[in-house]
């Protein structure tokens, strides 16, 4: 029974080591996306939903680590792969039982369209190297971040189809990841180098490209507060955020600092993604008054 307990505790630490970087950056805003959107899902629709988005994450960050054990070694030395926890060909096994378990999951969720078109991104991103190239990398990888999105909200709601409110919520989310994804690029410049990865961070002079990111997430957040209308406070805290992690983009250029920088830019996004919430309550007092 030990055994077993501690084959299970080793398992369950190796799927966290794939996807460590992950929990902020894509598992803690699609969750937001799915409760925002379809409301708080009850623990069945949870449990679903996230074992659904686990099943694509996972593989996608298994194929992605085995094409970029060089930028691994310099970038995140603790990733399976390249600390030796798990050899390339058990990786590769692993990935294609991971993509078979997703579709199939995806089908029986009632959720397949999603899924093929992650499973599209995910090969052109990896294995066709499109993130190589920066005018593709954030826009492959917005359309695998609009998959989670779309697919989350549908679990968490029940197997409805998409409202007009969260379709417009998902394809912005997508929107948003193609424009500032690249705020992730700057903490990874030295990995990406020894790749040959042409990111913005790397190809744009430092400080156009942190003073970009800056107007960028400014615009974002004017746009957004316009079109959900949420409270004065939240508008002003949403902003305030927006200020504060631009500021440490463009006040340290370290990529110690940058780290730091790339976790405040996710709390932006996260709450970014929170604001569809407000129109959502309107829209649903709007509803209780008309039926009254």
């Amino acid at each position: 029974m030990e055994r077993v307990v501690r084959k299970l505790g080793s398992i369950l630490y190796t799927t966290y080591l794939f996807n460590q970087y992950d929990i902020m950056s894509t598992i803690s805003p699609v969750i937001v996306v799915g409760s925002v959107l379809a409301g708080i899902p009850d623990a069945e629709s949870f449990f679903h939903g996230v074992i659904w988005q686990e099943l694509h994450l996972i593989a996608f960050e298994i194929q992605n680590q085995i094409t970029g054990i060089e930028e691994d070694k310099l970038s995140k030395p603790t990733r399976p792969l390249v600390s030796g926890r798990v050899t390339v060909q058990t990786a590769q096994r692993i990935y294609l039982a991971l993509i078979v378990l997703s579709l199939w999951n995806s089908a029986s969720q009632g959720v397949l369209a999603p899924s093929i078109l992650h499973l599209i991104s995910m090969f052109a991103y990896n294995e066709l190297g499109f993130s190589r190239y920066w005018a593709l990398k954030s826009f492959i990888g917005s359309m695998g971040y609009v998959c989670y999105c779309w697919g989350m909200t549908v679990i968490f709601d029940h197997g409805r189809p998409l409202s007009r409110t969260s379709l417009i919520a998902v394809v912005l989310s997508g929107l948003i990841f193609t424009t500032t994804g690249h705020a992730q690029d700057f903490r990874d410049r030295k990995g990406d180098a020894a790749i040959g990865r042409k990111t913005l961070a790397i190809i744009l002079p430092q400080t156009f490209a942190r003073w970009s990111l800056m107007a960028l997430m400014f615009g974002w957040s004017a746009g957004l507060i316009y079109l959900w209308g949420p409270p004065a406070v939240v508008s002003v805290f949403f902003f305030g955020l927006a200020v504060y992690t631009s500021v440490n983009f463009v006040r340290d250029y370290s990529e110690e600092a940058d780290r730091v920088s790339y976790w405040w830019y996710n709390i932006w996004l996260i709450v970014a993604h929170m604001l569809p919430l407000f129109t959502r309550l309107t829209e649903s007092r709007v509803r209780i008054e008309i039926s009254l």
